[in-house]
Order: C-alpha cells, then sequence, then structure tokens
C-alpha cells in the first residue's frame, strides 16, 4: 500500500496541475492524510516545466520533499520578522528584524540572487508548519532581489500541506510580540496572502481511508463537530492494560519523545541475542538536524521495526509505515530482511541515500539545478513500537495504540487517528476527553474559504488569460537587457584588452539601441496593461492585433541592431589578444538577447490563444511544450562554435535555390540571421552581389574605405536608415578578403 498513482479522474487533482503550469495563481492545496498531496508534488516535479525550487520549513520535511528548507535558500536568521517594527537596538529586540536588519543579515551571494531571480514556481510543503510572519519575510526578499512588487515579486507560490495537522511552532514570548501584528501566527494571516489571498483546493478522494464511519467521525473532529456519540463511538475502542498477542504487530502514538524511546528500548531489551548498532554513513554537507533516519540504528534479531521511506523497485514491496520484524541481519553484504506479519514477502533491505542540496541558477541552460551537497546513507527503518506523533507525519498504519489522556495538545489526536486505516485497528490506552480533540477556530474558518468546485473552472479560465497577459508584458520589458549590456560595458572599462576603445564604441551603440527600444516597448507596455485591466471592455481581439503590430516592428530591428552586431561583434574579437574572459560574457549576453527574440517570436501564439473562447487548458498546454522543444533549439547554439553547423544548413538550402527568405521561412528564423549565416561563405561558395546589389555594395565600400577606424554601430549612423549590419558586414567581408 503506497501512494496512489496518477488519478487523471481526479478532478481536483487535474485542475491544480493547470492552475500550477497554466497560471501565475497562487495555490493552496490541501487535504486529509492520504488524499494524494505527496504524489501531487512529485507529479509537479516531473511535469512543470517552470524554473522550480521545492522547500519546507524543517530539514527532514525538506528532505522528505526532496528539497531544501526555507532558511537555507532565503538565508533567513531565526527569529521574529515584523517589517516596519521600530528597533531600539537592545536585548529587548535581539531576536526581531525589521526590513532593514533582515537585510543587512541575510547574505545574498551573485548566485542565490540569480535564483531568486529567475525563480518562477516555490514549493513549500508542510506548510502548516510555516509561520505568517516567515512568509511575509520571504515576501520582502523576492519583491527586492526582483524589484517586482507583486506578491513574492511576482513568483507563483504553491502551498501544500494539511492545517489540521502539526501547526506552527510560537513560544510565548514570540507571541507576545507577533499577536499586535498578527491575527494568529498560521501561514494564512501573513500580511501578503491577508492582501492577495491563494486559490484554495481541497482533495477530497482518500487513497489511506476506506471505512466510511471512520472517515466522517474524522471529518467531524477536522470541522470542530464532534459530537458525544462520536466521541462515545471513539472511546469504545479503550482497552485498559491492552498488550498485543504475539501475532499483532501494533505501534503505539505518544505525544513526546522520552516516551516512545522508553517504549523501545525496553522492548529491544527483551529480546535475546546480540545488539547491532548500524551506523549511518554521512558524506560532506550533511547537518545533523536534518537527519531523516537514526545516525545509529539499534537492532537485533525479532525487532519491530517499521519502514520510513517508500520502495522505489517496480515491485513496491514495502511502505512509508509498514510495519515488520527483523528476521536475518547479514551485515557483512549490508542486508537487513525483515519479514511481516501478513504474510507478505520477505524484504532483503539495504541502506537508502538522502540527498542535502541546494539550487543553483545554469543560465546556459536556463535551468534551476539540483547540487548535491552531502549524502546520508542508513537502512530505511526505525525501531517500531513507539513512535511520537509529530514523527508519524505522512505514515500509514494498519494497527496503532494510541496514548492520548490529558497530555495531548489540541489537534494531535486527529493527527494519530488519520495515520490509521481504519477504526478496526484502533487501541486507545486512554480515553479521550472532549478538549483533546478541539481544532483550531482560525483553521476551521480559513477552510470554510474552500473554493467551490462550479465556480474553480471559472477562476482557471480567468487566471489563464491572466498569466497569457503577464507574459506578453514580461515579454516587452527589456530593462534587464540594457542592465546586462551596461554592467558589461563597465566591467570592460577596467579591463586591458586588445582594441578596447573600439570595444567601448560597439558597446555605446548596443546600448542606445537597446535604450531606443526600450522607450518604445514601455509606451506599448503602457497600453498593454491598460488594455488587459479594462474589465468592463476587455478586447482580446484588440490586444491580438496590437500585439502582433509590435512584434512586427521589434523583431527585425532586435535582430539587426542588437543580435546580428553582438554576433559580429564576437567573431571579430575572439581572435584578439586577451579577449577570452570577455568574448564568454558576451556569448552569456548573447544568450540573453536569443531569449528576448524567442518571447517575442512567442507573443504571436500568446495573442492568437487569447482570443479562444472557453477553457484554454489544452491549448496552453500544447503551447508549452512547442515552446519548451524551441528553447531546447535556442540552448543548442548557446556556443557560437556550435552554430558552425546551422550556417551550413543554410547554405546547403541556399545552393539549392532557395530565395534568403523561404529559408528564413523552411527555419522559422528572421531573414537578417540567415544574411548572417551566408555572409561567412561570401569569396568561397557564395558572391557578395548573390546577397547585395551592386550599387548598395559599391557605396558601403567607399564609406568604409574613408572610415578605417570606425565601429559597425557608426558606419551604420553615416550609411543611413536604408543600410542593416549585414549590409555592412557583407562590406567587411569583401574588404577583408581583398574581393572588393
Amino acid at each position: 500500500m503506497g501512494q496512489p498513482k496518477v488519478d487523471d479522474k481526479n478532478i481536483a487533482f487535474m485542475q491544480a496541475v493547470s492552475f500550477v503550469n497554466q497560471t501565475n495563481q497562487h495555490l493552496f492545496l490541501t487535504g486529509k492524510a492520504g488524499t494524494g498531496k505527496t504524489t501531487f508534488l512529485k507529479y509537479i516535479r516531473e511535469n512543470s516545466y517552470k524554473k522550480m525550487a521545492v522547500t519546507a520549513p524543517t530539514g527532514v520535511a525538506a528532505m522528505n520533499a526532496g528539497g531544501t528548507t526555507l532558511h537555507a535558500l532565503f538565508w533567513l536568521p531565526f527569529g521574529m520578522f515584523i517589517e516596519d517594527y521600530p528597533l531600539k537596538w537592545d536585548e529587548h529586540d535581539s531576536g526581531i528584524y525589521n526590513k532593514s536588519r533582515l537585510f543587512s543579515t541575510i547574505k545574498l551571494t551573485k548566485q542565490r540572487r540569480a535564483i531568486l531571480q529567475e525563480l518562477e514556481l516555490l514549493v513549500i510543503d508542510e506548510v502548516s508548519m510555516v509561520r505568517a510572519d516567515t512568509l511575509d519575510a520571504i515576501d520582502v526578499i523576492l519583491k527586492s532581489v526582483r524589484r517586482d512588487m507583486r506578491p513574492f515579486g511576482g513568483v507563483q507560490m504553491l502551498f501544500i500541506g494539511d492545517l489540521y495537522q502539526l501547526p506552527p511552532v510560537v513560544r510565548d514570548h514570540e507571541w507576545q510580540v507577533l499577536r499586535q501584528h498578527y491575527s494568529s501566527p498560521f501561514f494564512f494571516d501573513a500580511k501578503v496572502l491577508r492582501e492577495h489571498p491563494p486559490v484554495l483546493l481541497e482533495l477530497r478522494k482518500i487513497y489511506r481511508q476506506n471505512d466510511s464511519n471512520f472517515i466522517e467521525l474524522l471529518n467531524n473532529i477536522r470541522n470542530n463537530k464532534c459530537t458525544q456519540p462520536d466521541l462515545d463511538y471513539l472511546n469504545s475502542h479503550y482497552r485498559e492494560g491492552f498488550t498485543p498477542n504475539g501475532g499483532e504487530q501494533f505501534i503505539t502514538l505518544t505525544s513526546h519523545n522520552k516516551l516512545a524511546d522508553s517504549i523501545n528500548q525496553e522492548q529491544l531489551l527483551q529480546l535475546s541475542g546480540t545488539l547491532h548498532n548500524l551506523k549511518a554513513v554521512v558524506k560532506d554537507e550533511f547537518q545533523q538536524s536534518s537527519y531523516p533516519a537514526e545516525e545509529t540504528l539499534p537492532l537485533k534479531i525479532g525487532a519491530q521495526v517499521m519502514f520510513i521511506k517508500n520502495d522505489s523497485g517496480e515491485d513496491r514491496k514495502f511502505f512509508n509505515g509498514k510495519i515488520g520484524e527483523v528476521k536475518e541481519l547479514n551485515l557483512d553484504k549490508h542486508q537487513v530482511v525483515v519479514g511481516f506479519k501478513d504474510g507478505s514477502e520477505d524484504v532483503t533491505v539495504r541502506r537508502e541515500t538522502w540527498e542535502n542540496i541546494r539550487y543553483n541558477y545554469n543560465k546556459g541552460e536556463d535551468k534551476i539545478e539540483e547540487e548535491v551537497m552531502g549524502t546520508f546513507s542508513q537502512y530505511p527503518l526505525r525501531l517500531a513500537w513507539a513512535i511520537t506523533i509529530h514523527k508519524s507525519q505522512g505514515l500509514t498504519f494498519d494497527r496503532a495504540v494510541i496514548d492520548a489522556g490529558t497530555s495531548f495538545a489540541a489537534g494531535q489526536v486527529y493527527v494519530a487517528l488519520s495515520r490509521l486505516t481504519g477504526l478496526d485497528g484502533l487501541v486507545l490506552k486512554s480515553r479521550i476527553p472532549h478538549h483533546s480533540i478541539r481544532t483550531d477556530s482560525q483553521v476551521v474558518d480559513f477552510m470554510q474559504r474552500m473554493t467551490s468546485g462550479e465556480e474553480v473552472g471559472k477562476i482557471l479560465e480567468l487566471c489563464q488569460r491572466h498569466y497569457m497577459g503577464q507574459i506578453l508584458l514580461q515579454s516587452f520589458r527589456w530593462t534587464s537587457l540594457v542592465e546586462g549590456a551596461q554592467e558589461l560595458k563597465a566591467s570592460l572599462m577596467k579591463r586591458n584588452i586588445d582594441s578596447k576603445d573600439a570595444a567601448l564604441d560597439y558597446f555605446g551603440g548596443l546600448i542606445g539601441a537597446l535604450q531606443e527600444q526600450e522607450k518604445v516597448a514601455n509606451k506599448f507596455v503602457t497600453q498593454l496593461y491598460a488594455m488587459l485591466r479594462d474589465k468592463e471592455q476587455l478586447d482580446y481581439g484588440k490586444i491580438c492585433a496590437r500585439t502582433k503590430s509590435a512584434v512586427a516592428w521589434f523583431l527585425p530591428k532586435f535582430d539587426a541592431d542588437v543580435l546580428l552586431s553582438t554576433q559580429q561583434h564576437i567573431e571579430e574579437w575572439k581572435v584578439k589578444k586577451r579577449t577570452k574572459k570577455y568574448t564568454e560574457e558576451l556569448r552569456s549576453l548573447l544568450l540573453d538577447f536569443r531569449r528576448k527574440k524567442e518571447q517575442l517570436a512567442h507573443c504571436l501564439t500568446i495573442a492568437d490563444i487569447l482570443t479562444e473562447e472557453g477553457d484554454l487548458s489544452a491549448i496552453v498546454h500544447a503551447l508549452h511544450e512547442r515552446e519548451t522543444t524551441k528553447d531546447s533549439l535556442v540552448k543548442s547554439v548557446a556556443d557560437d562554435d556550435a552554430v558552425k553547423d546551422t550556417k551550413a544548413i543554410s547554405l546547403d538550402l541556399f545552393m539549392d535555390g532557395f530565395s534568403i527568405e523561404d529559408i528564413a521561412k523552411k527555419r522559422d528564423m528572421v531573414v537578417g540571421t540567415i544574411y548572417g549565416h551566408l555572409i561567412n561563405y561570401v569569396g568561397q561558395e557564395v558572391e557578395a552581389t548573390d546577397l547585395i546589389t551592386e550599387d548598395k555594395l559599391n557605396r558601403i565600400l567607399a564609406v568604409i574605405r574613408e572610415n578605417p577606424e570606425k565601429s559597425s554601430s557608426e558606419l551604420k549612423g553615416m550609411l543611413g536608415a536604408d543600410f542593416d549590419y549585414p549590409d555592412i558586414k557583407i562590406g567587411q567581408k569583401v574588404l577583408e578578403l581583398g574581393i572588393g
């Protein structure tokens, strides 16, 4: 009994997938224990094209989610965050961070900034344990680093968890401060979510329990509707002095670590035979607080153990929470054989390896990648006569003894009960008083805001259209391109490279061209934003027409004045002295330019999508499939040395008699790019006059001869609007070869 496979008939599950992959809407995905939240996270990790990071509030939860902790990703200090708190800078506010102190504390290196700037989707698993002020700190950091005042700096948030389970940890002295700023410590009371609440979706199909009476009882406990008959029914499972017989495998759920450890040690001592302490193998960086299993696992033959990981093999012989008994300890072969009382086949257990990861941004691949910092290898087992409620999160048991009494915190009874597959396997060690099954009223109130089924479809379509509109707006933002060029020019001024003055002249022309385009782009963005905000007269046909006109204006100018001029500059400078690092940085800049061109071309498809009516899911999915393939083509030419093959393809088509316009259409490229390919073959397979008229060529040759030290951008200014960079490059090639 492991996690269920993806059920495409589970409507809430598939709607949640559409919200994540086809909108920028923040989403809280919840559900009772056993409804497939873990399966959903795994599905999104494997089936989303977005650049994402997976996080959780604790090291163990992050390890189980396959991600990192929130504190590690954002370098958050441990303490309280209150954005505008007036600090006195004495011992009374030593654990409080306002915005100023937060930014003086966190260490945002260039790589960390790159990750946060490129992030498109942030997943927070086990969000019930995340405090409201932590979420507000993350919002402030993302807005600052991304220079975007939208919630979370425009990053889409996916919250996953069950609020009826473990709450945030807040000490009394912390709550005395936080209560003046927050209604509750729960994540949903963060100021950013109060102003911009997420869509709430609940997975309702239960894969863990199939006992209808039990499911109803759990629902009543969740919703603070537990009646006296419900409580009586629950307490009918009280067994005074219960001891399981030899053929049954019960686990005791307790509230405290000491009690669970005591039960396990006592039972282990009663077994005859040799005690073996199995040590974990820890390599490189792996914090002790994040260890996903016992560093030292004490075992004897006959010990009752529990698996703490799902079987990754095809046969799925065990699952997280399955209880068995140690039959053999073949430690020379690094094997532990576990048998089961239910007749299941014995399992030979070997060490499993957990990875401590951190995220890095790979610009060449345009991906956020996982880097393994360290590993922890241990048998995925723990002693299982007893376990705490806290550590039972995510586990499934057929039989359990619940040691509740008065020591349980409010809500813990629900957590304990929801671990079970049914009431048949439940034994209470003491009767449960009514106050122990109370659910926090603020959680109940929040969960009543759940989006109704009929509303979800309408909200999804609106969010899809809004997302498409946001992509259009983002596609016409030039700021990062201008800043990238300015930064490289500034660093160039401090270097000693060959032909430095000429390189600076090139950058003057490039930045000028980008800034001119940025002015026009900003005007279009203002118009487009106004059209998208006009809820009463939202005219997608008009938006489509305006967008296509803008793309038609930008593409040829961007190709000629930015892309081709940069390609030419790289070609000219890569053969000069002391320019290796410079040309590498130029290639990185060129990659940004290529991606901007792809964004512009992408806008034509998005504009058409916006004119469609009804559910856009299938269309948007197909769009992303296609764009992912296109983006891989951009990546494949990231290194200019690899462009030789693509040039040869254009040459072959040209020699076969295709016109330059036909080649551009056939290869889904602009005409200027094809000119750039063919210029490389001038003086060999191609004549200059095959690409340009003789009159134009003579005019270019005369201007270049009169101004031999001038850069391409300066020459273009002299020649006027009738001449483009490809024309100038043809003339330069002719003179270089001495054939003009």
